[in-house]
């Protein structure tokens, strides 16, 4: 009998905590609260792995053109090839300006999602914070630097301008808003077809042009590795040819990684975790919806940790 008592005040206490988040009518913004924080916690872990990753694209390039240098005697360390054109050693495969753009439009779905969590939880939703005034005047400008970018020969710059312009339009709006079921609402509708093309491009990026870009150098710089050991290993001292193995070792390590991390993953549950709350909101906020709405950021949660991991890992460790 005291079981069972235990079991119905539990379940009562979990229905009233349930009742709390989705507020009177389940139309208040304390529906959105909780899934809307663990959408901004995901974001800023999938946003910060993302813009690791376009950041050191250029320096893996240079160390790959460097690797083929130490291993093969017969190839000259250049600053352009036979061709006048400037070599990985000094040239870009993105300008440090494309990179940034693309970190900054990662950095504005944080800030739309930091403005939804806000306005989940906030008593004075309309107040818009120091910081996030002077990240709007950043990334305010950024449709302009995507332009210019365009001009300079960055082939996929352009096709960020629409949607990045929109999304800080979005996020501008949802700072005038005041009422902030309104504006939740509000804010899904308009952020969802330029959140879902902006993550589009994004996987673009990685799907067609760094992945396979990236794998494809560190296979050929575990190969360029092995071919060296196996000509020179009888004229390798031990300590050489140790040295030489571990080299080995690690450039194995950094393509496993490759193979098994993509980064794109974390562009696709953005997506989907984004998709799960816009659902919520044209639900009527039920209470199934809510619970699907808490399984679906919890999931989304799970797949940012092991994306942003395997990430992680694709670096290669640091040589003394």
């Amino acid at each position: 009998m005291n079981r069972m008592r235990g079991r119905t005040r539990a379940l009562s206490g979990g229905v009233v905590m349930l009742a709390l988040a989705l507020g009177p009518g389940c139309k208040t913004p304390g529906s959105f609260r909780e899934p809307v924080a663990l959408f901004q916690e995901g974001n800023t872990a999938a946003s910060t792995a993302l813009g690791k990753y376009y950041a050191e694209l250029n320096r893996f390039e240079r160390d790959l053109y460097l690797d083929e240098r130490l291993y093969d005697t017969g190839l000259e360390v250049l600053a352009t090839d036979a061709a006048g054109q400037p070599t990985p050693l000094v040239g870009k495969l993105f300008s440090p300006e494309s990179i940034q753009a693309r970190m900054d439009a990662i950095s504005l779905l944080g800030v739309y999602a930091e403005r939804l969590a806000t306005l989940a939880g906030a008593e004075d939703a309309g107040k818009l914070p120091e910081g996030a005034q002077a990240l709007g005047k950043q990334l305010g400008s950024l449709g302009s630097r995507l332009e210019t970018l365009a001009g300079r020969g960055d082939a996929t710059a352009s096709r960020y301008v629409a949607p990045v312009t929109a999304l800080v339009g979005v996020v501008t709006s949802l700072y005038v808003e005041h009422q902030q079921a309104q504006a939740l609402q509000k804010g899904l509708e308009q952020g969802a077809p330029v959140v879902g093309a902006l993550l589009d491009l994004l996987e673009t990026d990685l799907v067609e042009v760094l992945g396979p870009q990236r794998l494809t150098g560190a296979k050929q710089a575990l190969s360029s590795r092995v071919m060296y050991y196996n000509l020179q290993r009888d004229k390798l001292s031990l300590a050489e040819r140790r040295a030489v193995l571990e080299d080995i070792r690690e450039a194995s390590t950094v393509y496993e990684a490759l193979v098994v991390a993509h980064p794109v993953e974390l562009a696709r549950a953005l997506r989907d975790a984004h998709e799960s709350l816009l659902r919520f909101a044209r639900s009527g906020r039920e209470l199934t919806s809510f619970e699907e709405l808490s399984s679906a950021m919890q999931a989304f949660q799970g797949r940012v940790r092991i994306a942003a991991a395997a990430v992680q890992a694709i670096h290669a460790p640091p040589r003394e």
